[in-house]
């Protein structure tokens, strides 16, 4: 805890999540519907024994989208490997309910205080996968392990057909140099090509094989200029406590 407070020079906040927005499509996750519940003029029709002047009242709003919507964390119950979830927990058991996928669900990730490492491949793009040569040569600390492995890519969409990413040669890098989580701006974090034949690899050998959460679709434009080339920040996730989830929207912040 005292090495990543030390780490805190200009006592900078910067938020890494995405504004999610009523109508917004998100590849693979489906729309967002944020919408009236209650109006403020509700409350005096609702409560009509009280006495509630006329224009007071409260208002709220119904929300209906994925659990992987905008910024999110990805659970270890949300890929399987061969029939096993990580831990070798048979997917067999793990038919949904009302209560979702219990195991493993985003409630087991607790609060998340360590620090981040920023690897910037943006130079890379959609051409090819991000390599775990890559990533060594950008590398500038000695990694200690629980550290997150933030890779900025520079991609800004919500989702395509070809997104920027690591392939599974870098998330094998990621395990052996003993990172706990990673994350990227990238919808899916992994390289996607159209017409691959692969399905989505990175995650089954992150997530289901290695027990490495990954956070999807940062915003890391704010960050990357903020750290002008230095590596390290704390980084800070509160996963909602979302029984039987599969993922938790994020709005992770980074503190320099």
């Amino acid at each position: 805890m005292k090495n990543l407070i030390a780490l805190i020079q200009k006592g900078e906040i910067i938020e890494l999540g995405k504004t999610i927005r009523n109508g917004s499509y998100y590849f693979g996750h489906g729309p967002v519907y944020i919408g009236k519940h209650l109006y403020y003029d509700d409350a005096k029709r609702r409560y009509k024994e009280l006495d509630i002047p006329e224009g007071s009242g409260f208002a709220n709003v119904r929300l209906n989208m994925c659990d992987h919507t905008g910024t999110h964390i990805d659970a270890l119950n949300h890929v399987s490997e061969k029939g096993k979830l990580f831990g070798g927990i048979d997917i067999k058991t793990m038919r949904a309910d009302v209560d979702g996928y219990k195991d493993l669900d985003v409630t087991t990730i607790p609060p998340i205080f360590t620090r981040g490492v920023f690897f910037d491949v943006s130079d890379i793009g959609v051409e090819r996968e991000v390599t775990d040569k890559d990533l060594e040569q950008r590398l500038k600390v000695k990694i200690e392990r629980g550290d997150a492995a933030i890779i900025y890519t520079g991609f800004s969409k919500d989702g395509a057909d070809e997104e920027p990413g690591i392939g599974l040669d870098a998330a094998r890098w990621i395990v052996n140099k003993g990172f706990g989580i990673v994350g990227s701006d990238a919808p899916r974090t992994e390289y996607i090509r159209k017409n691959m034949k692969t399905y989505l690899p990175v995650h089954r050998f992150l997530i289901a094989e290695n027990g490495i959460p990954i956070i999807d679709n940062m915003n890391l434009e704010n960050l990357a200029k903020a750290l002008n080339g230095r590596q390290e920040f704390v980084l800070v996730l509160l996963p909602l406590k979302l029984t039987g989830a599969t993922a938790s929207p994020l709005n992770p912040i980074a503190i320099i």
